[in-house]
């Protein structure tokens, strides 16, 4: 087994842990609502909020698929979460910000 069929047995895995993911996209909500506010992706991490925005984008990725299948499942648990698409926008625009951030330090 490769890295990447590990990788995808633990995306796929979460991606039928529905709980699971509700419960992390609901923490997200907090964070993409201060991350929305004034400070904006300047927004200063609270301790558990860079975990929070890697399981995000965890969640995010277990839910691509070439084909798509999964787009409606993603946006449907958003919604239950209590997350807005431009909550998610927000979340998704952070991790780019936060990646290039580690990108430039490297």
């Amino acid at each position: 087994m490769t890295t990447d069929d590990a990788d995808y047995g633990e995306l796929a895995a979460l991606r039928e842990d529905e709980s699971r993911c509700i419960r992390v996209l609901a923490a997200c909500r907090r964070f993409a609502v201060n991350v929305g506010g004034a400070a904006g992706n300047y927004a200063t991490f609270a301790q558990n909020e860079e975990v929070l925005l890697q399981s995000f984008h965890d969640i995010e990725l277990a839910h691509v698929s070439s084909d798509g299948r999964y787009d409606q499942l993603f946006a449907q648990r958003c919604q239950r979460a209590g997350l807005t698409s431009a909550d998610v926008h927000m979340l998704q625009e952070r991790w780019r910000t936060l990646n290039s951030e580690d990108d430039l330090d490297e």
